[in-house]
């Protein structure tokens, strides 16, 4: 049954899905704290240990990566927790709201950049350098590159509960017909992504497969 799975792989994914999902959440903890909310401090979120998106969300950071990690699906979720409404005086509210939920896919951007980067530097070393033991760890980065990517873009969608819909709905104030729909018929339009995401995400497979092979170029 396990004949044709790559072990190393799944390891591989399983990591990069986990990475990325952490980096998110500790853009948004991180971005909360510095603009006066104390609630992810509070809850103990200002950490970059996936031992703590385990401990608060086991099924969307740990069992639905490791799913993925089989499937070839790079997926998983986590939340957390922050209050606008505690940040400082000087900035209002509804920016605040926007930051804080920005900052996650900003995060991904991030370090998808500094994951193409490593790759290069990676794969530098492991072909000039005949170090062949670094293969995993740039397979690793590679993947991390196409993971952040994903999670960026995929958590941009406009669409109930993802931080795109949640940009939409601070920047609106919540109100209007159209965020309402997206409101009342998120968890459907979802699902539709979700079974349709090899068609819609092919542009930025194609586009992460497009950056790797410029690096490619530059070091072999």
């Amino acid at each position: 049954m396990f004949d044709d799975i790559d072990i190393r792989r799944v390891i591989v994914s399983f990591a990069a899905i986990v990475m990325c999902i952490t980096v998110h959440e500790f853009g948004h903890a991180i971005t909360a704290d510095r603009l006066g909310d104390d609630t992810p401090r509070r809850h103990g979120r200002i950490s970059l240990n996936p031992m703590v998106m385990f401990r608060a969300h086991p099924f969307g950071t740990l069992l639905v990566p490791l799913i993925g990690a089989f499937t070839g699906f790079l997926a998983g979720w986590a939340a957390t927790p922050v209050n606008p409404a505690r940040v400082r005086r000087d900035i209002t509210v509804r920016k605040a709201d926007i930051l804080i939920t920005a900052a996650g896919p900003l995060s991904n951007v991030l370090f998808g950049i500094v994951s193409l980067v490593l790759y290069g530097g990676l794969l530098a070393l492991q072909v000039h350098g005949a170090l062949a033991w670094l293969q995993p760890l740039v397979e690793l980065s590679a993947t991390l590159v196409l993971a952040n990517a994903f999670l960026a873009v995929f958590n941009l969608f406009p669409i109930a509960p993802l931080d795109g819909f949640h940009i939409v709905r601070a920047y609106t104030g919540g109100q209007g017909k159209v965020v309402q729909f997206l409101e009342q018929y998120g968890m459907l339009i979802l699902l539709v992504i979700i079974v349709k995401g090899g068609v819609i995400f092919t542009p930025v497979i194609r586009a992460v497969g497009s950056a790797i092979g410029a690096v490619q170029g530059l070091v072999i």
